[in-house]
């Protein structure tokens, strides 16, 4: 492992357009926000940003056209210190957008848009890609670029971790790939069929021998440990803004990883992260530098015979 761990995430990077209300208009009337941003996001790009600012190298693989959107989303990761050269520009393509609307809980609702009908986006030497990285992370977007990745970095023998997230669920064949796979709920749930997270995490087991988790919100994280599903409670803070929550988690746990933690030291490291995140407005403009998770934590119990607060889940 390098001094300063370098992490190539791959997956979606889009413009967010994030417009703040007290309550969201109701259908068919008219709104006025009071707060907006514009700001480069996406599970892929707001990972990789966590990456930078929490003192690691961050890589991001993602398909863009080559339109003036794509332009401003690598515009924006430049400014925040990430390596754009893996990106795949793709003629005549236009590149994703989104936009959120967060309520006066911090909710978010999210609207977006990829261009519809076109082939999967391929990459041509995924050995290459990974050979100076310490770990990889992929959202579940594009098989056709995480699949290849998860099993170079398994030949290579480092970390790949695979942010299962899309409702409908993911192959066999990418959770397979996998070293971790860190779930969503309703990836979980759209995955293993199951409602309940614990029965659904204890199915994939079945599935797949990589080290599984799944994120609660509030209700903290689960993780399969052995035969046991362990609990990890999430940090309390003042929800502001979720958007990007779990892409930031995703990214702050794969570093972790790079960096030698285990896992349940990953899994604090990564909530802590999103927590701070999470009190802040802005998407992925609220990822806090690594002094800022080094002082929160410093004040966050810890019971020594449980390891990182967690309890058995059962």
């Amino acid at each position: 492992m390098s001094p300063m761990p370098t992490v190539l995430v791959a997956g979606a990077a889009v413009q967010d357009f994030i417009y703040r209300f007290d309550a969201a208009p109701a259908r068919g009337t008219k709104g006025r926000a009071k707060d907006f941003a514009s700001i480069g996001g996406g599970s892929g790009a707001n990972a990789a940003v966590a990456v930078v600012r929490l003192g690691g190298k961050g890589q991001v693989l993602a398909p863009l056209g080559d339109d003036l959107i794509g332009e401003m989303i690598i515009q924006g990761l430049v400014k925040e210190g990430v390596d754009t050269s893996k990106v795949l520009r793709i003629p005549g393509r236009a590149s994703p957008v989104c936009s959120a609307i967060v309520d006066g809980d911090g909710e978010r609702t999210i609207l977006t848009w990829h261009p519809p009908h076109v082939a999967p986006p391929e990459i041509d030497d995924a050995d290459a890609l990974v050979a100076d990285v310490d770990a990889v992370l992929t959202d579940d977007r594009y098989p056709t670029i995480a699949i290849p990745l998860l099993e170079a970095a398994k030949r290579k023998g480092i970390p790949g971790v695979l942010d299962g997230d899309r409702a409908e669920g993911d192959a066999p064949q990418m959770l397979q790939a996998a070293s971790h796979v860190v779930f969503g709920t309703p990836g979980l749930r759209g995955t293993s069929g199951i409602s309940d997270p614990i029965k659904g995490l204890k199915a994939m087991h079945g599935v797949t021998d990589a080290f599984l988790a799944v994120t609660l919100g509030s209700g903290g994280v689960l993780w399969l440990d052995g035969d046991v599903v362990r609990r990890m409670q999430s940090f309390p803070v003042h929800a502001v803004d979720t958007l990007g929550a779990g892409d930031v988690f995703h990214g702050s746990f794969a570093l972790a990883l790079a960096e030698g933690k285990s896992e349940p030291e990953a899994l604090r490291f990564a909530s802590a992260v999103s927590a701070i995140k999470c009190s802040r407005f802005g998407g992925r403009a609220g990822v806090p530098n690594r002094d800022e998770v080094t002082g929160f934590l410093i004040g966050q119990p810890i019971d020594p015979s449980m390891g990182y607060g967690v309890v058995p889940a059962q």
